[in-house]
């Protein structure tokens, strides 16, 4: 009886080792996924902004702005990390849209526009897709909805908006302001930040905006 007592707890703590084994592994397999994930959105974000040299590093810019934004409202490290990512994918959606639209240096006509809009919710099933990035789809999705509904694609209003997609529309907001583009010159920062709190309640966030 003693015998086979010892002997099961031998079997039982190399049982344990193993599994210990596998756990170190497992979370190394994990840890070079997510860095195998980081770089490819990397690419993503990048091949959308090639597409434009005055939008050149935006998505990255919009990831910071949103990030500086997300710390100072307390958000957990969790929601951040979903901030970064939704942020620096937000434009994914852009790459359905024809360069003629896209890169066209005058006004949109009506028709035109209504498919540049298209890009929120093209760039939130692009993401959907992958599967494993599904907490960033929403504010994909309705980071151009505004406060008092007129926004796209969906018309949502106030706290129907998804915090972290009112965060990156108004870091997205800011950029576009003071990025020079074909067709005008960038805002100085403190006028884009004047023009968004002017708009507060209206198309921004108070929260995300202060």
């Amino acid at each position: 009886l003693i015998y086979y007592l010892q002997r099961g707890a031998r079997q039982l703590e190399e049982a344990s080792e193993t599994i210990q084994r596998q756990n170190v592994s497992l979370q190394e397999a994990n840890e070079l996924l997510r860095e195998q994930s980081r770089a490819a959105m990397e690419g993503l974000a990048a091949t959308v902004d090639a597409r434009d040299a005055y939008t050149a590093g935006h998505s990255r810019r919009v990831r910071h702005i949103s990030l500086a934004i997300g710390v100072e409202l307390g958000l957990p490290s969790d929601e951040l990390e979903v901030l970064a990512q939704a942020a620096l994918l937000h434009d994914i959606g852009k790459i359905a849209i024809p360069d003629a639209i896209l890169l066209k240096p005058g006004r949109l006509t009506a028709e035109e526009w209504r498919i540049m809009q298209t890009h929120a919710q093209e760039g939130a099933q692009i993401i959907e897709r992958l599967g494993f990035l599904d907490a960033a789809v929403p504010v994909i999705r309705h980071h151009h909805e505004r406060l008092d509904g007129s926004g796209y694609p969906d018309g949502l209003r106030g706290d129907e908006i998804p915090l972290l997609a009112r965060i990156v529309h108004v870091a997205d907001a800011f950029d576009s302001m003071v990025t020079d583009r074909v067709y005008r010159q960038g805002f100085e920062p403190e006028l884009a930040i004047a023009e968004i709190r002017g708009a507060i309640g209206v198309q921004f966030c108070p929260d995300a905006s202060a």
